[in-house]
């Protein structure tokens, strides 16, 4: 719950929760009387939530204001709900960590029609770029029309990815839309893996990541880093 702090309200603003809360002879009171009897009101009506007749001086805020649980919770002049939807279609992705993002969007009503026919199905293309922005390589999944969010892997580091919203009717499709590309970077170690050589370097920074019974932690960028060691190990094995 965000709280908001009852004296840095208007008066205009303040007269308007006073009026839904109908306190006694508000249209009478000035800006500081009608701070005074809010914070009592409000004060009062937490300890009898709360069973405590005793009252709480430290509690003086708006919590109705912004409630979002309450279904007839108060308004401020001005204002008025968020929408569900801003009737439009769009997608956009964030990271989360090194190989993963998060993916939301949103399909305006007449998109969201399209699939009322049974016949369409909608796909998430996740797109590794090149340095030119051309695709490299992509990979598919199908969500339901009633998804709005997903986690996808970027399981290459150092390269860019985009994702995108399609629309398939059998053998057809259509990007409904696309978001702005990401950028994942290479671990340092990776590009300098004769570090990792030197058996005491190697024990110090992968020690940590061992768990209980020898297994090293789940994890893309120390797997790539084990690969690069074992591959460079079979080729040392094959030059000899």
């Amino acid at each position: 719950m965000v709280l908001i702090n009852i004296g840095s309200l208007s008066e205009n603003e303040l007269r308007n929760i006073a009026s839904q809360e109908d306190l006694e002879d508000w249209e009478n009171l000035s800006r500081d009387e009608l701070i005074e009897a809010l914070e009592d009101f409000y004060d009062d009506d937490d300890s009898r939530l709360e069973g405590d007749s005793s009252g709480s001086s430290m509690r003086k805020f708006v919590n109705t204001l912004t409630d979002v649980q309450l279904e007839n919770d108060l308004s401020l002049p001005g204002t008025e709900p968020l929408p569900e939807s801003y009737n439009e279609t769009s997608i956009h992705m964030i990271l989360k960590d090194a190989n993963w993002a998060y993916v939301f969007w949103s399909l305006s009503a007449q998109v969201a029609s399209e699939f009322e026919e049974g016949s369409a199905t909608l796909v998430l293309r996740n797109v590794r770029m090149n340095s030119d922005e051309s695709e490299q390589a992509s990979y598919d999944i199908e969500v339901s029309p009633s998804d709005d969010n997903w986690t996808v892997e970027l399981p290459h580091l150092g390269y860019s990815y985009q994702v995108s919203l399609v629309l398939k009717k059998g053998e057809d499709e259509k990007v409904l839309c696309k978001s702005s590309t990401v950028s994942t970077t290479k671990s340092w170690l990776s590009t300098h893996p004769d570090v990792l050589r030197d058996s005491t370097t190697f024990m110090t920074l992968l020690s940590p990541l061992v768990l209980k019974g020898g297994t090293v932690l789940e994890n893309k960028q120390i797997q790539d880093l084990i690969d690069i060691i074992d591959d460079d190990s079979t080729e040392a094995e094959v030059s000899r």
